[in-house]
């Protein structure tokens, strides 16, 4: 899955990208600090998902959305901004933003949001993760002494 993350922290792009691959797998994310970098990038890596801060220099998350999804083929594009008021709700809409939310909501609505909109590249995330679990060393030790590896996992945590 091919994420664009427009957000001018450079942390928010390591937390969201480590925990967006916890749930889906293969994801390859690509940060953009401005609206600029964001433009560049989108015809190099075509994600299907643009997750956009609110408040990036120059354009906001919400002029951003607008110019995104007036394009042809235009991903799905969030917009997180730090308060959700009914203006900000309104604006997202008419940009056309798939879906909007604060930052403190990120994890639970995000999360939500993504279930439904990429069901099946969830699908192949959580798949991917139960086959890696499958082969994992402990799971294979825990599977040679006959272990149940729930079981095993429960007792060492």
């Amino acid at each position: 899955m091919q994420i664009l993350l427009v957000d001018d922290r450079f942390d928010s792009s390591t937390i969201i990208g480590d925990w967006l691959r916890e749930f889906f797998g293969a994801v390859s994310l690509e940060s953009a600090a401005s609206s600029d970098e964001a433009f560049s990038a989108m015809p190099r890596r075509r994600p299907e998902l643009v997750l956009a801060s609110h408040r990036t220099p120059a354009l906001n998350g919400i002029e951003l959305a607008r110019i995104i999804k007036s394009g042809p083929n235009p991903p799905a594009v969030v917009v997180i901004g730090t308060g959700n008021d009914g203006e900000f709700e309104r604006q997202c809409a008419a940009a056309g933003a798939d879906f909007w939310l604060e930052e403190r909501e990120l994890q639970a609505r995000l999360l939500a949001f993504l279930q439904q909109r990429f069901a099946k590249v969830w699908a192949e995330g959580v798949r991917e993760r139960e086959r890696s679990a499958r082969w994992a060393p402990a799971t294979l030790a825990a599977r040679a002494r006959g272990v149940d590896r729930r079981v095993a996992t429960r007792r060492l945590s």
